[in-house]
């Protein structure tokens, strides 16, 4: 019943996108650059359920209204209307000298936010409606390059419009109601409103494509020069914004973009409060992106995993123990952490950047033994910290540690890391974790680890760095663990030999023979001199 009701309150616009095709002006598409504008009312069916037949007809009228009336207000056109939700376009006709659409689009939602809120609160101000779950608005505003055509003659002035601008437009409604911010624009859609808007937090939204646009929340109206409007009018206009989005219900599920779109094969991606510069990497678990904080931020690495199927527990878990394990440690060898936080369909880390790169570039270079032993002493003392709070890293080598822009060393990349007090993660007995060409002769067995198998794995990486090889290789992994439980510590050449001792303990078979701790090998070097 409440379905056939609100179908025959949008009668008119179900209609109008059903012209047959004889009656369709025989118009060709333009392709346009314009504002495309995507609003919805959010709790709107549960707000229907609630109401009497009476009630029903008015309440849907005024939300046709809502959606309407703002946009038509400041010239845009309506190519889609259903009873919660509108799509409209914003573009310059002949009569504009200069482009506007991007303020008149931001105007309308800002606008249709405030009417939204004045009905959510006369429909909460009746008795029986106080257990009904508030209604919100959440808009979605972006510049972009769309295909726009009239509809037909049944369509009452409506046009049809489609293109990926469309699409965003959409898309970035769906991130206004994950975000809880009333309305959403693409940073694009802002610069050419020329101040027409207040804005506040920013974010980086895009589907799996790798191209990302960065978002804005608009949070007010700024007058225009020589504006009569009542500066108090604005001031309302800000509150309602903020009203609705303190009104949000829970994030919605991701599966909705998918549901909208009618294609399951999208996805997508929103972060809050990075721009998005460019992706650098690909993990096995986590994808890695360049990032901005703000406009003239420094730039920060994002980690990020996206949470589906596709990630198991225990690969969630690893994720979120790398940043618990680097929280703890405060260090100039230790790379920087800033935050970890979970969008509505990723995980994600935010760490230090480092424009240098990793070790294994700088190792391929050539290193001279004076910058090696500078080298071994940061990575030790890098090692030391994480092992004074108890976290074993299991699997250094050059990828994993980076240079910073002064060339100092930072350790990195604590995904298969161990805090052996606490076994955050813990491994079955027999299992091998890190990467062959650096394992520990106990880690090649599968058993228990602690701080000594890092240094045996910074042996390996010393003569790597002092030659150019690694120590030990062979045709495959089974016979690459048994080099390391048995073969011989590798002879350093004559330029190198004053660092062989130091070697022979780093990559000592029985782990009692090695450094009991990275401070003993520190003070070994000091020791010698070097």
């Amino acid at each position: 019943m409440l379905d056939s009701t609100i179908e025959r309150m949008s009668q008119g616009s179900v209609l109008a996108s059903q012209s047959p095709p004889c009656e369709v002006r025989r118009q060709r598409t333009a392709v346009a650059v314009a504002t495309f504008f995507y609003a919805r009312l959010h709790n709107f069916a549960a707000v229907c359920q609630s109401l009497s037949g009476e009630e029903l007809t008015t309440f849907i009228n005024e939300a046709r209204s809502i959606l309407s009336n703002s946009v038509l207000k400041l010239g845009g056109e309506i190519a889609q209307r259903r009873p919660d939700s509108i799509l409209a376009i914003f573009s310059n006709d002949a009569t504009r000298k200069m482009p506007d659409h991007a303020q008149r689009g931001l105007h309308a939602a800002i606008l249709s936010v405030f009417e939204a809120v004045q009905l959510a609160k006369r429909i909460a101000a009746r008795a029986h409606m106080q257990e009904v779950p508030t209604l919100t608005l959440a808009v979605g505003v972006h510049l972009g390059e769309g295909e726009v055509s009239p509809q037909g003659s049944r369509s009452n002035g409506m046009v049809h419009a489609v293109g990926e601008a469309v699409e965003v437009a959409r898309m970035l409604e769906v991130a206004a109601t994950d975000l809880r911010w009333s309305v959403v624009a693409s940073r694009r859609t802002l610069l050419a409103a020329a101040g027409r808007a207040e804005s506040g937090r920013i974010g980086s939204v895009g589907p799996p494509d790798n191209s990302f646009i960065d978002i804005v929340e608009i949070t007010g109206l700024v007058p225009r020069r020589g504006s009569h409007t009542s500066p108090a009018m604005y001031g309302v206009l800000r509150e309602a914004i903020a009203l609705n989005q303190q009104s949000y219900s829970a994030p919605q599920d991701m599966a909705l973009w998918a549901n909208q779109t009618g294609s399951q094969s999208l996805s997508y991606f929103l972060i809050e409060g990075y721009r998005i510069l460019r992706k650098i990497g690909e993990g096995g678990m986590a994808s890695i992106f360049l990032a901005q904080t703000r406009a003239d931020g420094e730039p920060q690495v994002l980690k990020v995993m996206r949470l589906d199927g596709m990630i198991d527990a225990d690969g969630l878990q690893r994720f979120i123990q790398e940043f618990a394990l680097l929280a703890q440690v405060n260090h100039p060898n230790v790379a920087r952490i800033f935050r970890q936080d979970f969008s509505a369909s990723h995980a994600y880390i935010a760490m230090e950047y480092f424009p240098r790169g990793d070790l294994r570039a700088r190792i391929a270079a050539g290193i001279d033994v004076l910058t090696v032993i500078a080298y071994l002493k940061q990575i030790a003392a890098g090692l030391g910290a994480i092992h004074a709070v108890g976290i074993v890293h299991r699997d250094l080598k050059p990828d994993n540690i980076m240079l910073r822009q002064d060339g100092t060393l930072a350790l990195v990349d604590f995904g298969v890391a161990k805090q052996v007090f606490m076994h955050i993660m813990d491994t079955g007995h027999g299992d091998i974790i890190g990467t062959p060409s650096y394992l520990s002769p106990e880690q090649s067995c599968g058993q228990a680890v602690d701080a000594r198998c890092d240094l045996y794995s910074l042996g390996v990486l010393t003569y790597e760095m002092l030659t150019g090889n690694k120590p030990y290789s062979a045709a495959s992994t089974r016979a690459l663990l048994e080099l390391h439980l048995n073969a011989p510590v590798p002879r350093l050449t004559r330029s190198h030999i004053v660092l062989q001792p130091v070697l022979e303990r780093l990559m000592a078979k029985d782990r009692e023979q090695r450094y009991r701790s990275a401070q003993m090998l520190l003070d070994d070097l000091a020791q010698r001199g070097l």
